[in-house]
């Protein structure tokens, strides 16, 4: 699962830490302004990760989604990360 790259706790692993996630500005590689992480921020993460790659992480680690979750999962997803502070 998702915890394989990302952490819970604030650690950095192969992705960003999905501790105080949502609500959060992101800085993104190559772009001036940040980016909320928002529901809809988090779905096209999932959805097309190399789309907006958070400062310091690579493009092409995390595979696409789309196709394999379908959109309840998605939804259940960012809930979750709605409640990790």
């Amino acid at each position: 699962g998702c915890t394989g790259c990302h952490s819970i706790d604030g650690t950095s692993l192969a992705g960003p830490t999905f501790k105080g996630l949502f609500g959060s500005g992101i800085e993104i590689n190559g772009q001036k302004d940040k980016v909320i992480a928002d529901s809809i921020y988090l779905k096209e993460s999932i959805l097309d990760p190399d789309k907006l790659i958070v400062s310091g992480f690579q493009k092409g680690i995390m595979k696409s989604y789309k196709g394999i979750l379908k959109e309840n999962d998605i939804k259940d997803i960012i809930d979750y990360l709605k409640t990790i502070k």
